[in-house]
């Protein structure tokens, strides 16, 4: 029985990170390419160092000759930072919304909010529901690549911490993870 060569196949990221190229992987075939997931930080695949904290996750969909080609399937900001950034005599505030873009992607995002002090349990009620209607406005208005783009790299969470600061002092906004439910 002969052994099969595998092939290097090269792993090009979507249009929203302007298919640049993420890297390569080995298979026997074509088809043992599609659905592995792979996942990276995101300041990789940008030039902006400044979000070294985040890992962006593709999911290969399409194969052409040599070329596999990905859709982004979420994102995550590492544990280590969420950490860093809740300090004693803070108050933490975390949502999780199901969001529909205008293109009828749905998305899960969960964000973080830090207020500067201690808040009480009306404050933090009322910065989650903040969080929530900025993340459905910008959702509805924006196609699936535009509200992408808005979640990483900060248009979203500066609208929220506008919103909230009228509040309470915010300390930090992010959003800590998202997840494409359907595309």
């Amino acid at each position: 029985m002969a052994k099969r060569r595998k092939t290097w196949y090269t792993i090009i990221a979507p249009k929203i990170f302007d298919n640049i190229e993420l890297g390569e992987t080995p298979a026997i075939a074509a088809k043992d390419v599609i659905g592995r997931t792979l996942t990276l930080p995101l300041s990789s695949i940008i030039p902006d160092t400044r979000k070294f904290y985040m890992k962006v996750s593709f999911k290969i969909i399409d194969v052409k000759d040599t070329t596999a080609y990905t859709k982004f399937i979420g994102h995550e900001v590492v544990r280590e930072y969420v950490t860093h950034i809740v300090r004693p005599h803070t108050t933490r505030v975390d949502n999780n919304i199901v969001v529909q873009t205008k293109d009828g992607v749905k998305i899960r995002v969960k964000g973080i909010l830090i207020f500067a002090g201690r808040v009480k349990e009306a404050i933090k009620t009322k910065a989650r529901k903040i969080m929530d209607e900025v993340t459905k406005r910008f959702a509805s208005e924006k196609d699936f690549d535009d509200f992408v783009k808005a979640m990483l790299f900060n248009e979203l969470t500066k609208v929220m911490k506008e919103k909230a600061r009228k509040l309470y002092p915010v300390a930090k906004v992010e959003i800590r993870k998202s997840e494409v439910l359907s595309k």
